[in-house]
């Protein structure tokens, strides 16, 4: 007679093995979510990778968003770094401002047409034209070294300045490094200059240098400003400029014409504190060999001029 094994013993071994298949089953695919989802023929388990896990400052940001492969822009703590093509340019950190100016006003309209970018909000406007070595901000000039760049129909500006005039401190700049926006105060605001001293430092400027780029003419601003500055020569702008035998412009009447646009800022950027050509206090032509060759050190050349101590 056969013997035949008890029914209970049977389910045992079955239930068993279909323990066995689930655990194999959840060791190959690894930990998932199911989410019930309609379809036209009734209801379907799918399943789902799980969700990215929230933000952690404990992981970081780069545990939030992943390996980064670009330097970063942020403008206090938010990046924008992906909306924000930046470049360098001899060494100095340029940037769109667009993006920037977004982040902080938000509210701000801008336009680009025929190589001019304005924006205006309340509280800021803004414009830069494309060639030019400045632009404006609440209608202070800053000055922009290598100029205001355009490239694919972007307009790159310095970083630094850029900052200065948002009321921004500023940190990185190097190729690879991360550029740091922190407002610590309002936007700069028109500046105050003392109107004889304007007067007569642009008229200076224009006449010594009015065909030459705008490093050149704050060179020559810087000299004018660092005599006034020095013991040895007057303390007043109009007094250095009208000294016996040191400007030609005064001796053969130049000195009284008006100045273009760019000897007026020239003037004015250096009033703020702009400087070329250091600690100069002569400067010359370069096609005219003079004391000063003999006489005094050579700081540098600038355009058609040499600056010396």
């Amino acid at each position: 007679m056969k013997n035949h094994l008890p029914s209970a013993v049977i389910l045992l071994a079955l239930l068993l093995v279909l323990c066995l298949h689930a655990f194999a089953a959840e060791d190959r695919t690894g930990p998932e979510t199911h989410t019930l989802l309609s379809s036209q023929t009734g209801y379907l388990f799918t399943a789902q990778e799980p969700p990215s896990p929230a933000f952690s400052p404990a992981l970081g940001r780069a545990a939030a968003m992943g390996p980064r492969t670009t330097p970063d822009v942020l403008v206090n703590g938010r990046s924008i770094g992906p909306m924000t093509p930046r470049m360098m340019v001899e060494g100095e950190a340029y940037l769109s401002p667009i993006p920037v100016l977004k982040a902080f006003c938000p509210s701000i309209q801008l336009k680009y047409s025929n190589g001019s970018l304005t924006g205006s909000a309340p509280g800021l406007h803004f414009v830069a034209n494309v060639g030019k070595a400045y632009f404006m901000v609440n209608d202070r000039y800053l000055y922009a070294p290598h100029g205001v760049l355009e490239q694919d129909g972007t307009v790159f500006l310095p970083a630094a300045p850029l900052a200065k005039a948002l009321g921004c401190t500023i940190q990185g700049g190097g190729e690879g490094d991360d550029l740091v926006f922190k407002q610590v105060c309002t936007p700069v605001a028109e500046g105050v200059y003392d109107e004889e001293s304007l007067y007569w430092l642009s008229r200076a400027i224009f006449s010594e240098s009015g065909n030459q780029p705008m490093n050149g003419r704050i060179a020559v601003g810087t000299v004018i400003l660092n005599r006034v500055a020095n013991e040895a020569f007057p303390n007043t702008v109009k007094e250095v400029v009208f000294a016996p035998n040191q400007f030609s412009p005064v001796a053969i009447g130049t000195i009284y014409r008006d100045p273009d646009e760019d000897s007026i800022v020239a003037a004015k950027l250096c009033f703020d504190g702009t400087r070329e050509a250091g600690e100069s206090l002569y400067f010359n032509t370069t096609t005219m060999y003079s004391w000063a060759d003999q006489s005094r050190e050579l700081v540098c050349t600038i355009g058609g001029h040499n600056f010396y101590l």
